[in-house]
């Protein structure tokens, strides 16, 4: 029986056409793929490249020479958050200037709750900028002997918690010159010392 030469083309015509799929599909896929890491990629780097204005960094204990590393968020709510391990929840629309001593220790009621020992302003008067400070064990001794990356020499403000007393020292590894703030206190405006932080220790008494 005689075959149709329509027939023939048309199943040549689909099989074509499948090949062609066949190439395009997983190249689709692989730009998909591809998307999608670039996009996580971005927010990884979004979250701890500094671009955010507040950030979050871990003091660490006497004696190391490690850099600390900021992690950067961009509300204030968001960095609290994050900074106490999850546990304190402020409003989004939350103020670095409105905080108070018992939002920021809510609910620490165990020895292994992360607390905010301080929190770095770059304006006076608790504007601008913010970098939260936290240790896991309360308040002890702990330092920063080099300040987070794009954070040397803007602190203008301070305010003290969790037992915590503070002193900002102008040069690396705790030289120069420095400005002490009592525990559980604040300071507006650290006049001549603005924008001259670059290392800083955390202790229960001042000067640190």
């Amino acid at each position: 029986m005689d075959r149709d030469p329509h027939d023939a083309e048309r199943s040549e015509a689909e099989a074509e056409m499948k090949h062609r799929l066949g190439l395009v599909l997983p190249l689709v896929g692989l730009l998909l793929s591809g998307s999608a890491v670039s996009a996580s990629a971005a927010s990884a780097h979004t979250a701890s490249s500094g671009k955010g204005q507040y950030c979050t960094a871990e003091a660490q204990p006497t004696g190391s020479s490690v850099t600390p590393t900021a992690t950067c968020y961009s509300t204030f709510s968001a960095s609290i958050r994050a900074a106490t391990g999850g546990r304190v929840r402020l409003p989004a629309s939350a103020k670095p200037r409105s905080v108070t001593p018992d939002q920021l220790n809510a609910g620490a009621n165990t020895p292994s709750s992360i607390v905010v020992l301080s929190i770095d302003y770059t304006d006076v008067n608790f504007g601008g900028p913010t970098l939260t400070w936290t240790q896991n064990n309360g308040c002890g001794s702990f330092q920063a002997a080099s300040m987070p990356s794009g954070w040397n020499d803007r602190v203008s403000s301070v305010i003290t918690r969790s037992g915590c007393a503070n002193t900002q020292y102008k040069n690396i590894n705790f030289g120069g010159t420095t400005f002490s703030i009592s525990r559980n206190s604040s300071a507006a405006n650290l006049g001549s010392f603005n924008d001259q932080t670059s290392s800083e220790k955390w202790c229960t008494a001042r000067p640190c």
